[in-house]
Protein backbone atom coordinates (compact mmCIF):
# COMPACT_ATOMS: atom_id res chain seq x y z
CA UNK A 1 0.00 0.00 0.00
CA UNK A 2 3.03 1.93 0.96
CA UNK A 3 4.04 1.84 -2.82
CA UNK A 4 0.91 2.81 -4.26
CA UNK A 5 0.61 5.86 -2.36
CA UNK A 6 3.99 7.00 -3.10
CA UNK A 7 3.49 6.38 -6.91
CA UNK A 8 0.17 8.50 -6.96
CA UNK A 9 2.51 11.41 -5.36
CA UNK A 10 5.26 10.66 -7.44
CA UNK A 11 2.47 11.02 -10.93
CA UNK A 12 0.49 13.71 -9.24
CA UNK A 13 4.19 16.11 -8.82
CA UNK A 14 4.93 15.22 -12.62
CA UNK A 15 1.59 15.78 -14.19
CA UNK A 16 0.77 19.27 -12.42
CA UNK A 17 4.26 20.93 -14.30
CA UNK A 18 6.40 18.10 -13.67
CA UNK A 19 9.49 17.42 -15.91
CA UNK A 20 7.01 15.19 -18.55
CA UNK A 21 5.36 18.67 -20.12
CA UNK A 22 2.19 17.47 -18.94
CA UNK A 23 -1.76 19.07 -19.01
CA UNK A 24 -1.30 20.85 -15.76
CA UNK A 25 1.92 23.16 -17.07
CA UNK A 26 -0.17 23.65 -20.45
CA UNK A 27 -2.86 24.63 -18.55
CA UNK A 28 -1.22 26.83 -16.12
CA UNK A 29 0.33 28.63 -19.21
CA UNK A 30 -2.62 29.28 -21.20
CA UNK A 31 -3.98 30.85 -17.92
CA UNK A 32 -0.86 33.15 -17.69
CA UNK A 33 -1.40 34.47 -21.42
CA UNK A 34 -5.61 34.74 -21.04
CA UNK A 35 -4.66 36.77 -17.79
CA UNK A 36 -2.42 39.02 -19.53
CA UNK A 37 -4.67 39.41 -22.77
CA UNK A 38 -7.16 40.52 -20.36
CA UNK A 39 -5.53 43.16 -18.62
CA UNK A 40 -4.04 44.22 -21.70
CA UNK A 41 -7.90 44.82 -23.16
CA UNK A 42 -9.13 46.38 -19.89
CA UNK A 43 -6.63 48.72 -20.14
CA UNK A 44 -6.96 49.45 -23.52
CA UNK A 45 -10.65 49.88 -23.06
CA UNK A 46 -10.45 52.70 -20.77
CA UNK A 47 -9.38 55.25 -23.42
CA UNK A 48 -6.28 57.06 -21.88
CA UNK A 49 -8.56 59.76 -20.24
CA UNK A 50 -11.04 62.41 -20.50
CA UNK A 51 -12.70 64.29 -22.94
CA UNK A 52 -11.83 67.76 -21.74
CA UNK A 53 -13.74 69.14 -24.62
CA UNK A 54 -16.84 68.95 -23.24
CA UNK A 55 -18.01 69.57 -19.86
CA UNK A 56 -17.15 67.01 -16.55
CA UNK A 57 -20.08 65.16 -16.21
CA UNK A 58 -21.48 66.59 -12.48
CA UNK A 59 -23.62 63.96 -10.37
CA UNK A 60 -26.65 66.58 -8.94
CA UNK A 61 -27.49 65.52 -5.28
CA UNK A 62 -23.83 63.55 -4.96
CA UNK A 63 -21.20 65.53 -6.12
CA UNK A 64 -19.72 68.16 -4.07
CA UNK A 65 -18.14 71.71 -4.57
CA UNK A 66 -14.82 71.84 -4.91
CA UNK A 67 -14.98 74.90 -2.91
CA UNK A 68 -16.88 74.31 -0.39
CA UNK A 69 -17.90 70.73 -0.32
CA UNK A 70 -20.86 71.09 0.09
CA UNK A 71 -23.43 68.95 -2.36
CA UNK A 72 -23.73 70.21 -5.80
CA UNK A 73 -28.02 70.36 -6.35
CA UNK A 74 -28.90 73.29 -8.46
CA UNK A 75 -27.81 72.48 -12.42
CA UNK A 76 -28.33 76.30 -13.57
CA UNK A 77 -25.99 77.33 -11.36
CA UNK A 78 -23.16 74.74 -11.35
CA UNK A 79 -20.25 75.33 -13.38
CA UNK A 80 -16.36 73.28 -13.78
CA UNK A 81 -13.54 72.97 -15.49
CA UNK A 82 -11.14 70.50 -16.68
CA UNK A 83 -7.38 71.18 -15.38
CA UNK A 84 -4.61 70.50 -18.43
CA UNK A 85 -4.15 67.02 -16.59
CA UNK A 86 -7.46 65.99 -17.09
CA UNK A 87 -9.09 66.49 -13.70
CA UNK A 88 -12.64 67.71 -12.98
CA UNK A 89 -13.28 70.60 -10.61
CA UNK A 90 -17.13 71.09 -9.85
CA UNK A 91 -18.35 73.80 -8.27
CA UNK A 92 -22.46 74.66 -6.93
CA UNK A 93 -22.21 78.34 -7.54
CA UNK A 94 -19.90 80.00 -10.31
CA UNK A 95 -19.17 82.53 -8.04
CA UNK A 96 -17.24 79.44 -5.81
CA UNK A 97 -15.46 78.29 -8.99
CA UNK A 98 -14.33 81.84 -10.11
CA UNK A 99 -12.87 82.12 -6.49
CA UNK A 100 -11.41 78.86 -6.13
CA UNK A 101 -9.47 79.60 -9.88
CA UNK A 102 -8.42 83.06 -8.39
CA UNK A 103 -7.27 81.43 -5.33
CA UNK A 104 -5.30 78.38 -6.56
CA UNK A 105 -4.36 78.81 -10.34
CA UNK A 106 -3.42 75.95 -12.86
CA UNK A 107 -3.81 75.16 -16.28
CA UNK A 108 -7.03 74.60 -17.55
CA UNK A 109 -7.99 72.38 -20.43
CA UNK A 110 -11.80 73.82 -21.00
CA UNK A 111 -14.03 76.11 -18.52
CA UNK A 112 -17.87 75.63 -18.23
CA UNK A 113 -20.60 77.53 -16.70
CA UNK A 114 -24.88 76.65 -17.44
CA UNK A 115 -27.25 79.26 -18.75
CA UNK A 116 -29.21 80.24 -15.96
CA UNK A 117 -32.15 80.81 -18.27
CA UNK A 118 -32.18 77.14 -20.11
CA UNK A 119 -29.37 75.13 -17.96
CA UNK A 120 -27.52 74.61 -20.91
CA UNK A 121 -23.71 74.31 -20.55
CA UNK A 122 -21.75 76.75 -22.40
CA UNK A 123 -17.78 77.68 -22.65
CA UNK A 124 -17.07 80.14 -20.18
CA UNK A 125 -15.57 82.36 -22.86
CA UNK A 126 -18.53 82.47 -24.69
CA UNK A 127 -20.83 83.40 -22.27
CA UNK A 128 -22.18 86.54 -19.94
CA UNK A 129 -21.99 86.99 -16.23
CA UNK A 130 -23.96 89.16 -14.39
CA UNK A 131 -22.92 89.92 -10.94
CA UNK A 132 -25.84 91.27 -9.17
CA UNK A 133 -26.50 91.46 -4.70
CA UNK A 134 -30.41 90.88 -5.62
CA UNK A 135 -29.78 87.37 -7.69
CA UNK A 136 -30.29 84.37 -5.51
CA UNK A 137 -27.38 81.82 -6.14
CA UNK A 138 -26.70 78.49 -3.81
CA UNK A 139 -23.97 80.52 -2.03
CA UNK A 140 -25.55 83.87 -2.28
CA UNK A 141 -22.20 85.21 -4.63
CA UNK A 142 -25.31 86.73 -6.78
CA UNK A 143 -23.19 85.69 -10.07
CA UNK A 144 -25.44 84.37 -13.00
CA UNK A 145 -24.55 83.59 -16.22
CA UNK A 146 -26.30 83.91 -19.44
CA UNK A 147 -25.81 83.27 -23.48
CA UNK A 148 -25.74 86.45 -25.06
CA UNK A 149 -24.96 90.04 -23.77
CA UNK A 150 -28.53 91.04 -24.50
CA UNK A 151 -29.65 88.43 -21.94
CA UNK A 152 -27.22 89.70 -19.58
CA UNK A 153 -28.44 93.34 -20.09
CA UNK A 154 -32.31 91.92 -19.31
CA UNK A 155 -30.97 90.34 -16.12
CA UNK A 156 -29.63 93.33 -15.26
CA UNK A 157 -32.10 95.63 -16.23
CA UNK A 158 -32.98 98.70 -13.60
CA UNK A 159 -30.67 96.88 -10.95
CA UNK A 160 -28.35 99.56 -10.47
CA UNK A 161 -25.22 97.82 -8.69
CA UNK A 162 -25.39 95.21 -11.59
CA UNK A 163 -22.62 94.39 -13.36
CA UNK A 164 -22.23 92.41 -16.65
CA UNK A 165 -19.04 91.25 -17.44
CA UNK A 166 -16.99 88.58 -19.63
CA UNK A 167 -15.31 85.35 -18.07
CA UNK A 168 -11.86 87.34 -18.87
CA UNK A 169 -13.17 90.18 -16.41
CA UNK A 170 -15.44 88.45 -14.24
CA UNK A 171 -12.18 85.94 -13.50
CA UNK A 172 -9.90 89.27 -13.52
CA UNK A 173 -12.13 90.76 -10.26
CA UNK A 174 -12.05 87.35 -8.44
CA UNK A 175 -8.38 88.09 -8.57
CA UNK A 176 -8.15 91.45 -7.23
CA UNK A 177 -10.76 90.51 -4.60
CA UNK A 178 -13.71 92.19 -6.28
CA UNK A 179 -16.70 90.11 -6.43
CA UNK A 180 -19.75 91.11 -4.21
CA UNK A 181 -21.12 88.90 -1.84
CA UNK A 182 -18.00 85.79 -2.24
CA UNK A 183 -16.51 85.53 1.03
CA UNK A 184 -16.34 88.72 2.15
CA UNK A 185 -14.85 90.05 -1.17
CA UNK A 186 -15.82 93.27 -1.87
CA UNK A 187 -16.45 94.77 1.34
Amino acid sequence: MRRVAAARRGAGARGRGGDDGGAWSVVRRLSSVLGGLLLFVALAGCGGGADTTQPPEILYGQDVCDECDMIISEEKFASAYWTEAGEARRFDDVGEMLVFMAENPEPTASIWVHDINSAAWLPAGDAWFVMNSGLHTPMGTGIAVVSSEAEAEALAFDQPEAVIMTFADALARAQAGELMNVHGMGE
